[in-house]
């Protein structure tokens, strides 16, 4: 089962699902080359692509939808992960899809090769949320650690949600609980897990803003460097071409739709005026938010 269904069945009635019509599958895109931003530099690691269906957003009409998406029914979305390097630290927001042989999926180690980083050399790993586009890559198909040298950090909320006791979460949900474990407890058996609190800071220079919603201890975290901030937004976003321009449009992966949408739309507002730098997991390119109408533009970002 590709992805894009998968993740929807995990959200959705599964009786509901129609399987879309195949996309024929291309080659990931190379990562574009790095972009600096004070003393930091950042790069956008193409980890792999899923197709998303355009039926999974919420709150528009079809026809509007449409228009926005060119007439597509579906789009090939990027799965990403950054690479920061600041301050002798070599941080890793999330990790992608891994290996996965029904998906053009598992090339952030040739990306992070193509960046002259090893596994070995990443001190420092940040987790958005638990879906298994963002921690797929953390263990080797042997079951040991991708990144044998780095602390892994996730959000106390979110790892406490997907960890809590199984009959508290929605049933739906429960049978990612052994994976979790297995992905975390290799990191936790050697001494380099940490989940972090609400206000505390991973690192310096590194702040943790709650986005809950989409899941629900989902975080985004802010680099900032003499006076440029870069903001790892994880899955604030997922169709570009519409949740921009139409931020109240949300998407049934979410846990608390109504939560994730008031969210966007406080971080866009703030994005905005900050003139911060964005990275989304699920957007094509890094950039900036410059307001149109009644929501915005995303304009490629410059050093």
């Amino acid at each position: 089962m590709r992805l894009g269904i998968l993740l929807a069945c995990t959200f959705l009635n599964v009786a509901a699902m129609t399987p879309p019509a195949p996309i024929t599958p291309q080659p990931a895109a190379p990562s574009p080359g790095p972009l600096r931003l004070g003393a930091m530099t950042v790069w956008a690691l193409q980890d792999g692509r899923i197709s998303l269906e355009a039926s999974l957003l919420k709150g528009a009409a079809p026809a509007e939808i449409g228009r926005l998406l060119g007439g597509q029914e579906a789009v090939m979305t990027p799965v990403n992960a950054f690479l920061v390097r600041m301050d002798g630290r070599t941080v890793l927001v999330d990790t992608g899809i891994g290996k996965d042989p029904e998906e053009d999926a598992g090339h952030l180690v040739e990306r992070l090769a193509a960046a002259g980083v090893a596994p070995g050399d990443v001190d420092l790993i940040l987790i958005t949320h638990y879906h298994f586009d963002h921690i797929g890559g953390l263990l080797k198909a042997d079951g040991t650690r991708a990144f044998p040298r780095a602390r892994l950090l996730v959000p106390r909320q979110e790892h406490d949600f997907w960890l809590q006791e199984p009959s508290r979460l929605p049933e739906r949900l429960r049978g990612r609980i052994p994976k979790l474990k297995a992905i975390f407890g290799a990191y936790e058996a050697a001494g380099a897990f940490r989940a972090f609190g609400e206000g505390e800071e991973p690192a310096p220079g590194i702040r943790a803003v709650p986005a809950q919603g989409h899941t629900g201890g989902h975080t985004v975290y802010v680099f900032t460097s003499e006076g440029r901030d870069l903001w790892c937004i994880g899955d604030l976003i997922h169709f570009g071409a519409v949740q921009f321009e139409r931020p109240e449009v949300g998407i049934a992966f979410d846990l608390e739709g109504g939560r994730a949408i008031r969210i966007r739309q406080e971080l866009f507002q703030r994005a905005a005026r900050s003139k911060a730098v964005l990275a989304g997991a699920h957007l094509p390119g890094l950039v900036r938010l410059e307001p149109k109408g009644a929501g915005y533009a995303a304009v490629p970002a410059q050093p």
